[in-house]
């Protein structure tokens, strides 16, 4: 008999934990839980989970911080998250994308769904560990493991800004991303920063992936709005 997948649940709610706890049990998993940040990183670091339910508002270290530094450990950054909270600001579920979240519920919720969602993201974390590269309109292909880019075989150089804003577009594929949430994912709390930064960085990103960057078809702008990679 294979063993049974790990669910790691961090939350400070012990309720909250023991809910979510049964519905796991029931749907066939072992759980372990957390009641802060730090002592999920220990946890992650010695089990190595098979997913991940995390909570934002944590003691310690915080969601996001657990997230981003899972993703920067090259034998924990593969493990999914399913970030559970009661942020629910579009800002907030943008903002857990772009660290690596590979889902995102909002509370109050339903545990049979968030059972479903994990079935679903443990199903595509299994099919999808060969799919190291993605690409755009056939022409640019982006290695996922250390994000090179090629554009029609020849590879080209991105600024730090250029790469974080292609990272941005790329989780967001078709979606409208306007410049506020832009400044909040790219530039975060850096000083202060006018739309017309985004603007630069945009033209120049495009003069590098696209055929004819005053007539762009791959990152296109909605006026007045912002911009959107096209899906």
């Amino acid at each position: 008999m294979a063993d049974k997948k790990k669910i790691l649940i961090v939350d400070d709610e012990k309720d909250l934990v023991s809910l979510v706890s049964l519905h796991m049990k029931m749907a066939g998993y072992d759980v372990l839980s957390a009641a802060d940040g730090e002592k999920a990183l220990e946890i992650i670091q010695e089990v190595k989970p098979n997913l991940i339910i995390l909570d934002l508002m944590l003691p310690e270290i915080d969601g996001w911080e657990v997230c981003r530094r899972l993703r920067e450990e090259s034998d924990m950054q593969k493990i999914p998250v399913i970030m559970l909270t009661a942020r629910t600001q579009a800002d907030d579920k943008l903002r857990g994308f772009v660290v690596g979240a590979d889902d995102y519920v909002t509370k109050p919720f339903s545990p049979r769904e968030l059972v479903a969602r994990v079935k679903r993201v443990l199903a595509r974390a299994e099919t999808e560990p060969v799919r190291h590269r993605v690409y755009i309109k056939e022409k640019i292909e982006i290695n996922l493991e250390d994000f090179r880019v090629k554009v029609e075989g020849r590879e080209i150089k991105l600024t730090e800004k250029e790469e974080a804003l292609l990272k941005v577009f790329l989780g967001h594929r078709g979606e409208l991303l306007t410049h506020e949430q832009i400044l909040d994912m790219v530039w975060g709390e850096e000083t202060i920063v006018e739309y017309g930064n985004i603007d630069v960085h945009v033209r120049h990103l495009r003069e590098k992936l696209e055929e004819d960057p005053e007539n762009p078809q791959i990152i296109k702008t909605i006026k007045g709005e912002g911009y959107k990679l096209e899906p």
